[in-house]
């Protein structure tokens, strides 16, 4: 008994939607948590630098701490694979930390190795390189909208500073904080 050229396009179209709201239904999840959370993070620490400049590393310092401990207490739920040796992350997961962990040590070899000049340039390097790790893990999940998110953000952060230099937190507060925040709440209510 053969299948039908129609039956079998029509199960690759079930197998694709069904894919496809697996995938929705974990980033609405997960993905809409995180990108509120930074977004927030990254709003409140580039007006935070721009309102004083000279408190740019305090700034950052606290919110990032915060936005890490958001971070854990959001992915406290990740999926956990129970097996006969007790629970543990599942394999995505752990690789989606050690992910960010070597990015962010590349990062800060590279701040090191690169020495940017002014907070300015340093602040776009570092906005570039997050949005690389979006850009990567939209490509590694099959998430367009992580690219896209990734890509604009990079153009944006460009943007403000090679043209508005001097509102260049200011910028990166709307554009940078702003995007993030926006499409994680759109993902959140959207992807329910």
């Amino acid at each position: 008994m053969g299948i039908s050229h129609e039956d079998a396009l029509e199960s690759l179209h079930l197998i694709h939607d069904t894919a496809t709201k697996t995938r929705r239904a974990v980033a609405a999840g997960y993905a809409g948590n995180l990108l509120i959370l930074w977004g927030s993070v990254w709003f409140a620490a580039f007006v935070g630098v721009h309102l004083a400049p000279h408190r740019a590393g305090l700034v950052w310092s606290v919110l990032d701490g915060l936005g890490v401990i958001g971070t854990v207490l959001v992915c406290r739920k990740w999926p956990i694979r129970s097996s006969m040796m007790g629970s543990r992350l599942s394999p995505a997961a752990r690789r989606m930390i050690v992910f960010w962990l070597a990015l962010f040590a590349y990062a800060t070899l590279w701040v090191v190795l690169l020495r940017p000049a002014n907070g300015m340039l340093l602040g776009t390097f570092l906005v570039t390189v997050a949005m690389l790790g979006y850009v990567v893990i939209g490509l590694w999940s099959g998430s367009s909208f992580l690219v896209w998110l990734g890509l604009i953000v990079t153009g944006l952060a460009l943007c403000g500073y090679c043209l508005i230099p001097a509102y260049l937190n200011l910028w990166m507060a709307l554009t940078g904080g702003g995007a993030l925040l926006g499409t994680g709440l759109y993902v959140r209510i959207r992807w329910r």
